[in-house]
C-alpha cells in the first residue's frame, strides 16, 4: 500500500468508536514506526506480538527474497524498521480485504 493509503486508512481508524484487534494492531504497528528515535524494545515486542497474532504475514516477510532470520540481539534498527513497515502493509491489506468482503469490523 502507499504512505498516502496508510495514511488514510490510520486516519479513518483514529476515528473509530470500536476497533477489532486487527485494527488495534495496525494503530500499535503504525505508532511504533512513528516513534523518533526508534524505541527498540517496543519495537521488537510489537513486532513479537504481529508474527504470533498474524502468523500469515510472518511467514509472507520470512519468505521474502534476501530476508534472513535473525535472533533479537542480533537486530538492527534497520531490520525493525523494515519489519514494521511490512506488518503494516501486511495488517492495513488484511483490513482492506476485510471491507471488500463486507465486514465492517
Amino acid at each position: 500500500m502507499t504512505d498516502q493509503q496508510i495514511s488514510t486508512l490510520i486516519n479513518v481508524l483514529r476515528f473509530t468508536n470500536q476497533i477489532t484487534p486487527l485494527q488495534k494492531d495496525i494503530l500499535d504497528t503504525w505508532d511504533e514506526l512513528q516513534k523518533k528515535p526508534l524505541d527498540t524494545d517496543s519495537a521488537h515486542k510489537q513486532i513479537t506480538s504481529n508474527n504470533f497474532s498474524h502468523p500469515d504475514i510472518f511467514m509472507a516477510i520470512s519468505s521474502m527474497p534476501g530476508v534472513v532470520q535473525k535472533t533479537a540481539a542480533d537486530l538492527t534498527q534497520d531490520d525493525m524498521i523494515f519489519t514494521l513497515r511490512h506488518q503494516l502493509d501486511g495488517l492495513a491489506a488484511k483490513e482492506m480485504e476485510a471491507h471488500v468482503n463486507g465486514y465492517f469490523g
